[in-house]
């Protein structure tokens, strides 16, 4: 059924409350019936047998059903939007001027100079501009000497030379909305990143975010991205999980999750992504066999 046949069943069998009333109490329930699924999946009582329809799990198996009525429909998980806009945008020239050319800037340093003199705007992600890059953030997860990679899938702000290679970070594009009046020193690169970690790997936001005995997290430096063709800038993140953590990837972009041993250096360094690289590099001090 859908839910706006659910409502009309619930109300002509007395099961509404005479106080619940409203003209979209369908689309309410098809939001709470649809999360219950995403989130509990197997474990929840309703299934999709296609987009907008509900049934009982408990009668998957019932012979006496119809078969249309038993085959359970997949959703497909919406992914993180990448490309968010307005989004931060950096007078790379200023910081070169101020900390010197160098690839490497200590991010708390840096970013209270660029707040101090202003030197950063909210612009078009879509913009290109060599002297005004957009920053992200950049989140390893790490635990006991081992970081998490995955293999990235289709990226959704055509970036094709990450496609297919091997990552170690969460990417996020920071963007005016994450900065808040109890983050304003970091344009609000600690909470996005933070979100984007938890919502690709399933962690609850609360869990991870008011435990911080549970999930550390800390900014480390800015660094200005290699071997791609858009002048971008990194706030690099460090996610440190307990021991419990057992990662799982809803987002569509992860494939082939797994730790990576940081005290052996990977036999083709070459089959990560750019940005993953010179983390590996300059942060973890990974090198390949023949380097």
């Amino acid at each position: 059924m859908s839910a706006r046949a659910i409502m009309k069943k619930a109300y002509s069998v007395g099961l509404v409350p005479d106080q619940l009333y409203g003209k979209t109490q369908h689309k309410t329930l098809q939001a709470r019936l649809s999360e219950d699924i995403l989130y509990r999946r197997e474990r929840s009582p309703f299934f999709r047998t296609k987009p907008g329809v509900f049934f009982l799990r408990k009668f998957l198996t019932d012979p006496t059903v119809p078969a249309q009525h038993r085959q359970e429909m997949t959703a497909r998980r919406r992914t993180r939007e990448l490309l968010r806009g307005p989004a931060l945008s950096i007078d790379i020239e200023a910081i070169r001027g101020a900390f010197g050319d160098s690839d490497f800037w200590e991010a708390y340093e840096t970013l209270g100079r660029v707040r101090d003199e202003g030197w950063y705007s909210y612009i078009d992600p879509k913009r290109q501009d060599p002297n005004h890059p957009l920053l992200w953030s950049f989140s390893s997860v790490t635990r006991d000497q081992r970081v998490l990679t995955y293999r990235v899938g289709r990226y959704r702000d055509d970036r094709d030379h990450f496609a297919q290679k091997r990552s170690i970070g969460f990417t996020s594009l920071v963007v005016e909305d994450d900065r808040s009046l109890f983050d304003a020193l970091t344009f609000g690169i600690e909470e996005g990143a933070l979100a984007a970690v938890t919502t690709d790997l399933d962690i609850p936001f609360t869990q991870a975010h008011l435990a911080p005995e549970t999930f550390h997290y800390s900014l480390k430096f800015i660094a200005r991205s290699s071997g791609t063709p858009r002048p971008d800038l990194l706030a690099f993140i460090e996610v440190q999980a307990p021991e419990w953590f057992g990662p799982t990837a809803l987002r569509l972009a992860l494939n082939g999750l797994r730790w990576m041993d940081l005290r052996v250096p990977p036999n083709d360094l070459s089959d990560f992504g750019p940005w993953s690289r010179l983390i590996l590099d300059r942060y973890f001090g990974m090198h390949g066999p023949n380097e």
